[in-house]
């Protein structure tokens, strides 16, 4: 199981109980200013932690063919699993909507696979916050330009965010609706709706 340390919990109990793209953000990678694309992805793990990574298409790869590289003996059924169509799926995807939607089902898929897989250490280090994301949560990065967020839709707002519309209020007012001083007894307050 994997051997790294997660906020102070061992990650031998722990998996990945949901996650979602929330957009992409294009890093400079290199002294010539070579940029690269990142997926930002917000994950709940089974603790109820929750943890903001950025992962690569190149990430993405790397994962299925750790995947494939640390069950030999399954990789005719790692072919078949939506794993590859996945990959291919964004690569093809050509506006970002799509894109983020392709790594979402793709990430939703992992996550889903047996237990042998989902679970494994191949999967769950791919889910650990790495130095780029500290990196990023704590800042420290100037180069960073956003290129693209996701359209905000109050799905995703309460779903990330445990948003309750119930505790919001919407106050209207209306200055055609005469205050007690100026209504006149003669007058129908409903006509002035």
């Amino acid at each position: 199981m994997a051997s790294a340390v997660f906020e102070g919990t061992s990650l031998v109990n722990m998996f990945v109980r949901g996650c979602w793209v929330n957009g992409i953000r294009r890093l400079i990678v290199s002294r010539r200013g070579d940029e690269e694309e990142f997926f930002e992805i917000r994950t709940e793990w089974s603790d109820r932690s929750v943890l903001y990574l950025h992962r690569s298409f190149a990430d993405l790869g790397r994962l299925w063919q750790r995947l494939r590289d640390a069950f030999p003996e399954d990789r005719p059924e790692l072919a078949r699993a939506p794993l590859r169509q996945g990959l291919v799926a964004i690569k093809d995807a050509h506006d970002i909507e799509t894109r983020l939607n392709e790594v979402e089902k793709l990430l939703k898929a992992i996550i889903s696979m047996p237990c042998k897989y989902s679970r494994s250490e191949v999967v769950l280090t791919f889910f650990e916050r790495s130095p780029l994301d500290q990196v990023l949560k704590n800042d420290n990065v100037h180069k960073i330009q956003p290129s693209f967020q996701s359209p905000v839709k109050i799905s995703e707002i309460m779903r990330s965010n445990g948003f309750c519309l119930a505790n919001t209020e919407t106050i209207v007012i209306d200055h055609s609706i005469p205050n007690g001083k100026e209504q006149h007894l003669g007058v129908d307050p409903a006509e002035h709706l």
